[in-house]
């Protein structure tokens, strides 16, 4: 295996979807200086251009939504799952747009450096496991890829993050359903 696990913001985008197509899965390590913003633009085009995405991560700020509200404005995000540690909802709901399918959760139990990001595409899907930083936040981080269309392998790198989802909305929908309704 070629020794491009270390991977830099300057070359990543050449690197890691090549790495991907070769051998499907890929442990890489940044400095903690790739960003979501960079991850995405790496990778999300190997999904194709009709993009599903999930992301799990502890904390969601106005520059990863700006970026989400980006790829959708280019007619690239058809649907976005967001799973974070506390209820962002109004923040995530005042920075996309209305017409885009969203599912906001939240879930107490997501660790302070949790990051998975899932990108479904009409080509294929792709998984990163690791730290999911807005900015650049120094320190060694070590993630996991995925590129490919095996249910089983998709199954291994996502179902503890989409069981977490199902009880989170089916908690939220259940109070929705006993709050009180407002009259007009």
């Amino acid at each position: 295996m070629e020794k491009f696990n270390y991977q830099e913001p300057c070359c990543i985008e050449r690197t890691l979807p090549q790495l991907l197509k070769k051998y499907e899965w890929m442990p890489f390590q940044t400095n903690g200086d790739v960003t979501v913003e960079i991850i995405l633009k790496a990778v999300s085009h190997l999904a194709g251009n009709n993009l599903d995405i999930t992301i799990c991560l502890p904390a969601i700020d106005v520059i990863i939504l700006r970026i989400f509200a980006w790829y959708h404005k280019r007619g690239w995000l058809k649907s976005l799952t967001i799973l974070t540690a506390t209820d962002q909802s109004e923040l995530i709901r005042n920075e996309l747009p209305k017409e885009l399918t969203l599912t906001i959760v939240d879930s107490a139990d997501i660790p302070d450096n949790y990051g998975l990001l899932v990108i479904k595409g009409e080509l294929s899907n792709v998984i990163v496991n690791g730290p999911l930083y807005a900015a650049v936040t120094p320190g060694i981080c070590s993630y996991t890829a995925y590129f490919g269309k095996d249910p089983d392998r998709i199954s291994q790198l996502t179902d503890t993050i989409n069981a977490r989802i199902r009880v989170a909305d089916a908690k939220k929908k259940k109070a929705a359903k006993k709050a009180p309704k407002k009259s007009t």
